[in-house]
């Protein structure tokens, strides 16, 4: 319906700020003389048709009747307006009326858009791109929406192989006075997907490593999920830095690349990466321009990349933000370091670091915006800098990446900005919030609990006393439960992380499970609550005490033997538990490097109270290396010890240890490691239990990754004895990270097992491979 409508380009469609600003100043040139002064009354004049009622206007202005005149009032106005995308012009006159001022609005509005349309669209329909848009004619549009239309039909397109659409628009009048059509013009060019990439001229670095450095993807068979084989250009450019990145930080300074696109068949392409490597530098010197607030000496100690290194792009990069850093520590947060790097010889450079140091400067306000939802003060008690301390890049830094840390906003901007005090810095910090609550549910299964179904609600930004929303105090609640043919498990917990108003989080639990999978001879079923503190004590480390008291239940089958006969009865367990974690791990879910450290001990009965008098050691651990081709070895061991204390002398069922299954000794059937009752032939557990497992995965194709590993450990009936024979198994496996969790499946088969019984052949295990 648009083709062949005349085309009319508008006055203005986008506002940038700088040009806000300077019209801002400009409008409100004629009034300085009355700041100050009451104002009596603020009209609105229409410039043109009046296409958005006077009320809309007055909603995005704060200058009322009865307030002091401000010309920074007006500023922020005129600014409200514009980003309002009601105005296409404002300007502000004041006139004396008496002993105080009028103030006039005079503004110019848009027309109501009444159409949408497309032109250039030959892959999809109107229909279909007008959905994408998420637009609805009938009303004013801003600037910012119909920017926001453009790139979500681009992302449609390129989502589809167009790489190289674009999509522009044109406001063009419409038969109605004071009204518009918005049409959106768009050039659908080639549709391409990757079926290989391939190099040319990468003598020093095979083809297959420099792929690893890219985002881009060959098509592969998950790609309905992976998005794999999709040409984004901006992501391309980005890919050729990193390739370029890799070989910079290898010493290779004068590396280019260029891609090309290569036609093969079914709208496929190859991308050729034309490498020119270049000759490889080392550093000959490093040095500093003039300095007047550090010395070179106080400098040089904490650079990484010194003479005889040899040339690397990341550790100069480093260098740069350790020295900014420096100065940011000090107060400095204008200074600027740039490396001027010259040749020396063909295959040696000289690195002069040149600082531009600023002054110094102190905190002045702090500013919070884009918080509908999260109360100032859980975002103010994150931030490590005050008002009227010196500022702290550093600190600056640290902000930013704490909050982005709660996971409650999908961006953070944390930024400095001139004050109104002489000296000082405000801080402006903007945070774009996110859902932070979901409701999942679904089924799952593994080799232990056979089908599941679950339901899991999650708020992580709970606020107790919010009613009824629930939101905004930074508080964590879950409830989750869990049914299935072996389990039954329901779970409250709430946890508020700044109890007291200090770094203190202090938690409560409520908890209900029945288990069938523990033995064949008995069912175990318990319930009670829990209440845990925990401390941050390093960056990475934090300590953590709890008080649990629960009543067990164990149901002996009542043809079972003495030995089960035993365990049977009601038992309350009161224990107080203290552990410490260190966690470096880059990742929870896929680590690639870190280590984990988890010890503890568990004190139940005694003075405490209860039926259960035992004492518990236990320690856990995990390293993980990243190897050529991004394959990664992980070593992994725990080991528990169970004992009692006072008059008792017997450890429960349910405090004894037992292995086998998918998370420890593969090779074996679950919890079927471990002494055994003489008369039915169960596993009755040990008071000691320990194991160890090394594995090695690799990537096979996209989200699918290879295992071999190898497991050893051992069951014992009496506390602190780690001296028997060892149980051994190897075996292979996959891991698949699929769109509703990871999943690993392997296969292993017992080396040795001094108990012939649990040696029921090779093992197949399964499970959702969550770590935490």
């Amino acid at each position: 319906m648009f083709k062949g409508i005349t085309q009319r380009i508008p006055q203005s469609l986008i506002m940038l700020s700088g040009f806000v600003m300077l019209l801002a100043s400009a409008a409100t040139a004629n009034a300085q003389n009355f700041e100050g002064k009451k104002i009596v009354s603020v009209g609105v004049r229409y410039n043109g048709p009046p296409t958005v009622d006077e009320a809309r206007i007055r909603g995005n202005m704060a200058v009322r009747a009865g307030q002091n005149y401000s010309a920074a009032r007006l500023d922020d106005d005129v600014r409200s307006l514009y980003a309002s995308g009601l105005v296409d012009d404002v300007r502000f006159f004041a006139e004396a009326v008496g002993g105080g001022v009028k103030v006039i609005a005079e503004v110019k509005t848009r027309g109501k858009i009444v159409a949408v349309g497309f032109l250039g669209n030959t892959r999809f329909s109107d229909r279909k791109l007008a959905s994408v848009t998420k637009l609805k004619a009938g009303g004013v549009m801003s600037d910012e929406a119909i920017l926001t239309a453009r790139r979500n039909i681009q992302e449609h397109y390129r989502g589809f192989g167009y790489a190289d659409v674009t999509v522009n628009h044109r406001i063009q009048p419409a038969a109605a006075v004071g009204t518009s059509e918005l049409v959106f013009v768009i050039d659908e060019g080639a549709r391409a997907e990757v079926r290989k990439i391939r190099f040319e001229g990468n003598n020093t670095y095979q083809s297959h490593v420099l792929r690893n450095e890219m985002k881009t993807k060959q098509k592969g068979w998950f790609s309905f999920f992976t998005k794999s084989g999709r040409i984004d250009v901006v992501k391309l450019d980005e890919d050729l830095d990193r390739v370029l990145d890799y070989y910079r930080n290898r010493g290779y300074l004068r590396a280019t690349a260029s891609v090309r696109r290569e036609p093969v068949e079914d709208d496929r392409v190859d991308l050729v990466i034309t490498i020119q490597e270049g000759a490889k530098f080392t550093v000959a010197q490093v040095g500093f321009g003039k300095l007047t607030v550090f010395s070179a000496s106080e400098l040089a100690p904490a650079l990484t990349l010194n003479a005889g290194d040899g040339y690397s792009l990341s550790k100069m990069r480093a260098d740069i933000t350790t020295i900014r850093s420096y100065y940011g520590s000090r107060g400095y947060a204008d200074a600027a370091v740039s490396p001027d790097i010259r040749n020396v010889t063909a295959t040696s450079v000289s690195i002069t670091y040149r600082v531009v140091e600023g002054r110094r400067y102190k905190v002045g306000r702090v500013t919070i915006e884009g918080n509908d939802k999260t109360q100032d003060r859980v975002i103010r008690r994150e931030l490590p800098m005050k008002p009227g301390e010196y500022l702290n890049s550093v600190e600056m830094d640290t902000t930013r990446r704490r909050l982005k840390n709660m996971n409650y906003f999908n961006d953070v901007q944390v930024g400095a900005s001139p004050s109104n005090q002489a000296g000082y810095r405000d801080i402006n910090i903007q945070v774009d919030e996110k859902k932070t609550g979901s409701i999942s549910f679904g089924l799952g299964f593994s080799s232990v609990d056979s089908i599941v179904g679950y339901v899991n609600l999650e708020q992580t930004n709970f606020d107790i006393t919010n009613w009824p929303s629930f939101t905004g105090a930074g508080q964590r609640f879950s409830a989750k439960l869990q049914l299935g043919s072996q389990r039954t498990d329901f779970r409250v917990s709430w946890v508020e992380p700044w109890f007291l108003g200090q770094r203190l989080a202090f938690g409560t639990e409520f908890f209900y499970r029945d288990a069938l999978y523990y033995s064949s001879e008995y069912e175990q079923s318990q319930y009670g609550t829990a209440i845990s503190l925990r401390k941050p004590v390093s960056k990475r480390a934090y300590v953590k005490g709890e008080y649990r008291i629960e009543q067990i239940t164990i149901d002996a089958d009542s043809d079972t033997s003495p030995a089960f006969m035993r365990e049977d009865g009601d038992f309350i367990r009161s224990a107080i538990s203290l552990s410490y974690v260190y966690d470096s791990r880059d990742s929870n879910q896929l680590p690639r490097k870190g280590h984990k450290i988890d010890v503890g001990a568990t004190y139940a009965g005694g003075f405490i109270g209860g039926d259960v008098d035992v004492f518990i050691v236990q320690a856990s651990g995990s390293k993980h290396w990243n190897l050529w081709g991004d394959s990664i070895l992980n070593l992994s061991g725990a080991f528990t010890v169970a004992d009692t204390h006072g008059s008792n002398n017997f450890v429960p069922i349910f405090d004894r240890e037992s292995l086998g299954g998918p998370h420890n000794l593969r090779g074996f059937e679950n919890r079927d490691v471990g002494p055994r009752d003489a008369v039915t032939g169960e596993v009755l557990g040990g008071n000691t239990s320990a194991y160890a497992s090394l594995e090695y995965t690799f990537p096979l194709i996209e989200r699918v990754r290879g295992a071999v590993f190898y497991d050893v450990g051992l069951v014992n009936a009496d506390s602190w004895d780690f001296g028997s024979d060892l149980y051994h198994d190897a075996g292979v496996g996959l891991r698949l990270n699929l769109p509703f969790g990871p999943l690993a499946i392997d296969y292993a088969i017992p080396l040795n097992s001094p108990d012939p019984v649990a040696d029921q052949g090779g093992q197949f295990q399964f499970y959702l491979d969550y770590k935490f």
